[in-house]
């Protein structure tokens, strides 16, 4: 068992490099939850509304999800490594090349983790970014929007812990099983062999933000949404539905007033917006994450 432990620099860079990383990054988070709630605002005026109430405003929230980071990158890096490596030999994988199958499993296993550490603190942010920029310091008349509740940081499942856990194992695996695959592969000479990692890397986390960004959407949706908890299972995918077809579809024009709404296959202007903020996120997030992962490996081995 003691050779499925993970490596002594993957757990350094997992307790230090990801607290770092997402605390960083917590404006481009919450305008991201502003986004979900906001379907007029270009990715510049999200950006002031998350910095309303001062500077220190644009980081939010941003508190309780980087305190949980340290477990967090755990499961995104070390877990991860520890489960491939099981998995790898009860395959009975024997070259140390890449293989699809263990390190997709091993990313989903990691996902899973991942989400059930960081819904209850991952929410919670959502929620105060909303209810400062939204709520205390809105532009519209007072009463139009209500307070969410907060969810609490240790809470591991909720509304919208579903879309989250596909945003997750979508994420990880651009970076374990895409980004490994297309370096074995990829001959680029003039980069090196850390340069063309973290050039697959960014290919790969920037492809796969077409299917992230609506997911984390909708969970950013669901989770600053007042009534959606308090609705049953059937209306709350309703719900869903319809931010998806609103958010990321052009509708169609009505033959009369009461007709339901129907949408075309045609994206709106807001699909491109969400998919830049989401691919400006997740690069800075798992590029500098890994970057700090590799750092402490080369140095410590």
């Amino acid at each position: 068992m003691q050779t499925l432990l993970p490596d002594r620099p993957q757990l350094i860079s997992g307790a230090l490099g990801g607290p770092f990383v997402i605390y960083a990054c917590t404006p481009l988070r919450n305008a991201l939850t502003l986004g979900s709630q906001d379907r007029f605002s270009g990715a510049r005026l999200l950006l002031r509304k998350v910095f309303r109430g001062g500077p220190s405003a644009g980081w939010t929230g941003g508190g309780a999800p980087a305190v949980v980071a340290c477990p967090q990158f755990l499961a995104l890096g070390p877990i991860y490594h520890t489960l491939n490596k099981g998995l790898r030999q009860a395959m009975g994988v024997q070259d140390s090349g890449h293989r699809l199958l263990p390190a997709g499993i091993a990313s989903m296993g990691a996902a899973l983790c991942e989400t059930c550490l960081t819904f209850g603190s991952q929410s919670r942010n959502a929620q105060m970014a909303y209810n400062n920029s939204f709520v205390a310091y809105s532009s519209v008349a007072e009463g139009e929007r209500t307070m969410v509740p907060l969810n609490k940081p240790t809470q591991m499942w909720g509304v919208g812990a579903a879309p989250m856990l596909l945003r997750n194992a979508l994420s990880a695996g651009s970076v374990r099983v895409m980004s490994p695959w297309l370096q074995e592969r990829l001959a680029l000479p003039s980069f090196g062999p850390a340069g063309k990692a973290v050039f697959c890397d960014v290919c790969c986390s920037v492809s796969v933000c077409t299917l992230t960004a609506p997911a984390h959407q909708l969970f950013n949706f669901m989770a600053t949404t007042p009534h959606a908890r308090s609705l049953p299972s059937q209306e709350r995918w309703l719900l869903a539905r319809d931010f998806v077809y609103k958010q990321y579809f052009q509708q169609l024009p009505r033959k009369s007033p009461f007709d339901a709404p129907t949408y075309s296959w045609r994206v709106t202007g807001i699909a491109a917006r969400d998919y830049g903020m989401r691919t400006v996120y997740v690069t800075s997030v798992f590029t500098i994450y890994m970057s700090i992962e590799r750092s402490f490996c080369a140095m410590m081995r």
